[in-house]
């Protein structure tokens, strides 16, 4: 009950038409790390019989409450938007500023350049973002 309490909540707060065109996909993620995108573009979400009833032009999606881990919105309607690890060869990175993340999404510190940012990070594998792309970079 405190599930369906919290994801309605969410749902309701969560979607503001305004941000509609910034984040045009509402993703699930179910228990087993399966993730289902719907555009949010004219979207409407009931709730019944232990149900989330996701519906907007293109269809219905319907899930089971207790099968939901997580909901978020999503630009690009991707599972996992953050490209994967690159070796120094293929990092197409301009001399942007950017900002380094731990995998579990604390800041490390913002940096001038992806360059700057390598040379200050311990060893380890990194969420790297400036203001064109985000991908993961490891650090030997």
């Amino acid at each position: 009950m405190k599930r369906t309490i919290l994801l309605a909540a969410i749902a309701a707060w969560g979607f503001n038409p305004t941000w509609a065109d910034d984040y045009p996909y509402l993703m699930f993620q179910t228990a087993d790390g399966n993730t289902i995108a719907v555009t949010a573009s004219e979207l409407t979400i009931t709730f019944a019989d232990g149900k989330l009833i996701a519906t907007n032009a293109e269809g219905t999606q319907t899930l089971t409450l207790t099968d939901l881990s997580k909901m978020y919105f999503s630009t690009t309607g991707d599972a996992n938007a953050i490209e994967d690890v690159k070796a120094d060869g293929q990092l197409n990175m301009s001399q942007e500023p950017v900002e380094v993340f731990t995998l579990t999404g604390i800041s490390i510190g913002k940096y001038d350049t992806l360059q700057q940012a390598k040379s200050s990070l311990s060893q380890g594998i990194y969420v790297v973002k400036s203001a064109s792309k985000t991908l993961k970079i490891a650090v030997k």
